[in-house]
């Protein structure tokens, strides 16, 4: 097995362990990372030679002074690719232990590994007077497409060493963030398999900032026999909290239950009153400033990623204290079929109330229900959010989003903007899937949106 130690899995045996868990697309693509090399691992490398690997399709990192490459890795790291890209070329050790990453992270890191640093290496982050960090993950500098991401995970997994229940701070901003249990104290059926979960927050957290815009949250499954309190095994999933109710106490949450979904699955099958292990607010703007934004703000979600959106909808319209009253946004979102649509109610009261600032374009992918033959035998009748049935498919944008149907969304903007060209008016939010952000990506590219305007949510 590539770049895990001989005696990993023995080391865990011996002191009662189960081994680290690492998932079969993961294996596969490191075994690919580590073809290059052809089998030669353990090379020792000069922090001259690692400072030189800082682009994001040649990105090396130092741990502990073990060499790793994760080329292939970027895209698919839990917290964003731009979080592990900032470390391209140096020492990452105190990045990587300040994260507090679990046992099964740190099995991944070392499917990676290729060889030591030199004994000059360190992680007081000594470099070489050559060195020149990496400008973004979107550096014209690299042949590779890959975009600049921003990072706010929304529904991928995290498997991270949660800390004890002391507050702790994150190298970047220092805000607080807290382990705590925390009680499901409501939950509704939004649509098909997504429910409203209202989780109670500890009465000596409630002054932490857990929404601004595009914060989010860490969610694992809570073992009520677990009396350590070092989670050293447990798998916590990023989850986007849409509010927090006025008096504090509560975090709002659209979840989505999937079937091969570790966390979500167990998630799906809690009810009021059942308890979950809770992980933030973690704050990651670290690339997308909301106040800074004026004119307008494209947002394009897929599925769950309409999460991160309604959180910056609700805060702009909803927050006094909220200053980029101005701010108008466009919102296009996919969604399987019509009762698939997440919050679309709400969504359709705010554009009401809104309506000026607020423009809602809904894309179907495969629509259930059409004028002429509605379906009679569809099994949903006691689905929430039946009325979408009803509601004319002429009304939905149906297919795939590309080049022609987001200019058609920006049509009535672009006539308001003319002469001035559209893509120089706003920035753009991309959540979904890896596959619908990269897609998206490539459709924005063509429109003539430049890399950093093009924030992925991941």
């Amino acid at each position: 097995m590539y770049g895990l130690p001989k005696n990993a899995n023995n080391h865990n045996s011996a002191i009662g362990l189960p081994p680290p868990v690492i998932s079969e697309m993961i294996i596969k693509l490191s075994n690919k990372a580590m073809e290059k090399y052809n089998g030669i691992i353990g090379k020792t490398y000069s922090i001259e030679e690692v400072s030189k690997h800082n682009k994001k399709d040649d990105c090396w990192i130092i741990v502990n002074n073990k060499v790793y490459d994760m080329t292939e890795y970027l895209l698919y790291h839990p917290g964003g690719p731009n979080l592990l890209f900032k470390c391209a070329g140096r020492d990452a050790t105190d990045d990587f232990e300040g994260m507090f990453h679990s046992r099964n992270a740190k099995a991944i890191l070392e499917r990676f590994y290729i060889g030591k640093a030199s004994s000059s290496s360190s992680s007081s982050m000594l470099l070489s007077p050559n060195y020149k960090p990496p400008p973004s993950f979107s550096s014209s500098s690299s042949s590779s497409s890959s975009l600049k991401p921003f990072l706010v995970p929304s529904t991928s997994s995290i498997s991270n060493t949660a800390v004890t229940l002391s507050a702790v701070s994150t190298p970047k901003n220092r805000n607080k963030i807290i382990v705590s249990k925390v009680k499901i104290d409501k939950k509704v059926k939004s649509t098909e398999n997504t429910y409203h979960y209202f989780l109670e927050i500890p009465e000596e957290h409630n002054n932490l900032e857990w929404i601004s815009p595009l914060s989010h949250v860490s969610l694992a499954k809570f073992n009520n026999e677990d009396t350590t309190n070092n989670h050293e095994n447990v798998t916590f999933k990023s989850y986007t909290p849409i509010k927090l109710t006025k008096d504090k106490k509560y975090l709002e949450f659209l979840i989505k239950g999937y079937e091969n979904g570790d966390v979500s699955k167990h998630i799906d099958q809690l009810k009021e009153g059942d308890h979950l292990l809770l992980k933030g607010p973690i704050q990651t703007a670290e690339n997308f400033n909301f106040e800074k934004q004026q004119n307008y703000l494209l947002m394009i979600a897929g599925g769950t990623g309409i999460t991160p959106m309604i959180q910056i909808i609700l805060e702009s319209f909803y927050n006094d204290n909220n200053s980029n009253n101005n701010l108008k946004f466009i919102l296009i979102y996919s969604s399987n079929n019509e009762n698939d649509i997440i919050y679309k109610t709400e969504l359709d009261e705010i554009s009401k109330q809104f309506k000026d600032r607020l423009f809602i374009h809904y894309v179907i992918t495969k629509p259930r229900y059409n004028n002429n033959n509605n379906n009679n035998n569809d099994n949903n009748n006691n689905n929430n959010n039946n009325n979408n049935k009803n509601e004319s498919v002429e009304s939905f944008k149906k297919g795939r989003i590309n080049q022609d149907m987001i200019l058609t969304c920006l049509e009535p903007i672009i006539i308001k903007l003319i002469p001035k060209m559209i893509t120089d008016s706003m920035e753009t939010l991309v959540c979904g899937p890896i596959d619908f952000n990269q897609s998206i990506s490539k459709e924005l590219l063509k429109i003539g949106f430049k890399d950093n305007q093009i924030h992925l949510l991941q």
